[in-house]
């Protein structure tokens, strides 16, 4: 089982690399979106940019009513300050994370209609989980819009491929 501060380290990595993707957002393409119904690539990096935070508050609280609470600092989001934003959610979400006791964290709660599980389950799941996904659809964004130099170093190492690898 991950520790509060391994948990702390892994998310900050997600965060870094999330942030290094948003660096490869091709100029002029934040309105674009795949299809109808799904958010525009601002949409997601404003999304991205509570959805840690509001998710630990929702399993402190046992309560996802909370996730309102968040979106309007969400639509201050522009892609000049999303880095920024990233910043100052991780350091909400570590001071979050750390004021969890491992009671809390062996307390069982079943949120989103997941089943009972307990806190620190849904911690891991959420934060871990979510932001593979969440960087994943990004980084789909990001090529589908016009930036086909980007690869998998990029997504799972939040690194460029050195020029001498690309061929």
């Amino acid at each position: 089982m991950y520790t509060k501060e391994q948990l702390i380290v892994s998310i900050q990595n997600e965060f870094r690399i999330i942030k290094h993707l948003a660096d490869k957002i091709p100029v002029d393409t934040e309105g674009y979106k795949p299809t109808e119904g799904q958010r525009t690539t601002l949409e997601l990096l404003q999304y991205l940019s509570i959805i840690f935070v509001a998710a630990t508050t929702a399993v402190q609280k046992n309560d996802t009513s909370v996730f309102a609470l968040f979106t309007e600092r969400s639509k201050q989001v522009t892609l000049s300050n999303f880095a920024e934003m990233m910043d100052m959610q991780e350091a909400e979400l570590v001071v979050l994370i750390a004021s969890f006791t491992d009671a809390d964290l062996e307390t069982v709660i079943n949120l989103y209609n997941q089943g009972e599980k307990t806190k620190g389950v849904y911690l891991v799941e959420s934060l871990l989980k979510w932001s593979a996904a969440y960087k994943t659809q990004l980084f789909l964004y990001i090529k589908s819009s016009g930036n086909s130099s980007i690869g998998t170093s990029n997504l799972w190492g939040g690194i460029d491929m050195p020029s001498t690898l690309v061929q």
